[in-house]
């Protein structure tokens, strides 16, 4: 089981003041991150959390930007890789939904002609086209 930090603990992992953690999870929270919280609404952290709270750091640093805006570009950074990662799934189905249209096309082409199924056409949702790569990483720069 993942070990969990306090607030205290934390900070000191981060080597920065309690009020600074704060201030860097508040950030991070209004950019769509979410932290565990234990008894009396306290945070708790695990190394997941710290090293995301370390690379926000590091990007504010890196970048020469405050952390609040680091966090959100980090947000962004993560959404939009969810998104790819979707619709990547979303084309793997698509592809295989292509497949199965194919080897059932074959079928009926096989069929002896009385029995053959009048004007067969694949299903709309197959006729949308593949998106061009790197489209995310175009919308990301």
């Amino acid at each position: 089981m993942n070990e969990r930090y306090s607030a205290k603990e934390a900070a000191a992992a981060l080597e920065i003041s309690p009020a600074t953690l704060g201030k860097y999870v508040m950030a991070l929270e209004g950019a769509g991150f979410r932290f565990e919280t234990g008894k009396r609404n306290a945070r708790l952290f695990d190394e997941k959390e710290l090293a995301t709270l370390r690379r926000m750091m590091d990007t504010a640093a890196s970048e020469n930007m405050p952390p609040g805006q680091a966090a959100n570009m980090m947000g962004q950074n993560a959404f939009l890789s969810i998104i790819d990662s979707r619709l990547c799934a979303l084309e793997e189905q698509q592809t295989a939904l292509l497949k199965l249209h194919a080897e059932l096309d074959e079928k009926i082409a096989r069929l002896p002609v009385p029995q053959r199924i009048p004007d067969y056409s694949p299903p709309p949702f197959l006729s949308f086209p593949l998106r061009k790569a790197g489209f995310l990483r175009f919308l990301s720069k």
